[in-house]
């Protein structure tokens, strides 16, 4: 009869045993992220800079300030959206986008627009090359974006694009 007492206090002691253990862990984890946390939140801004409405302003490094000079001026010729299969295998796979080209002064304006078709052709042509992977993410849109200042000027025969912005881009 004295190992069945013993037998059933055994399980009793485990149980908090085992909670004070799993206290432990959450209070160790949450410390551990809140000093991660904590650790990685910017700096607060010296004293003394406030913003417009008494708030503190947070200061930009002056090499990640925008330049007004560096922002093309030129007019903006709007495309038609093109639509071009993706080079896939399967052929399933379509890619619509929508391009707007900064041009580097108002004179080309004109001859911009005569070339249109041949601009166009050479957008598509471009385009029909690529494949899913490659136009997904920044990086590759990027790389997309010079690729087609590259045909532009080849079709206008002139260095005409300063930039293409896309103002519609969908894969399917």
């Amino acid at each position: 009869m004295a190992e069945e007492t013993t037998e059933e206090e055994e399980p009793k002691k485990k149980k908090p045993v085992l909670l004070i253990i799993i206290a432990v862990n959450v209070l160790l984890g949450g410390g551990a992220a809140a000093f991660f946390f904590l650790r990685s939140a910017p700096p607060p801004p010296p004293a003394g800079e406030h913003g417009e409405h008494g708030e503190e302003a947070h200061a930009e490094p002056e090499h990640d300030k925008p330049s007004r000079e560096a922002r093309p001026t030129g007019p903006v010729v709007q495309f038609e959206p093109i639509i071009v299969n993706l080079n896939e295998p399967e052929g399933t796979r379509f890619l619509k986008i929508a391009l707007a080209v900064q041009l580097a002064n108002e004179k080309l304006t004109t001859p911009v627009d005569e070339a249109k078709p041949i601009i166009r052709d050479h957008f598509i042509r471009e385009l029909s090359d690529l494949n899913y992977r490659q136009t997904a993410g920044n990086k590759n849109k990027l790389a997309i974006k010079r690729r087609l200042v590259k045909r532009f000027n080849e079709a206008l025969g002139t260095e005409g694009a300063v930039e293409i912005h896309i103002t519609e881009f969908i894969v399917q």
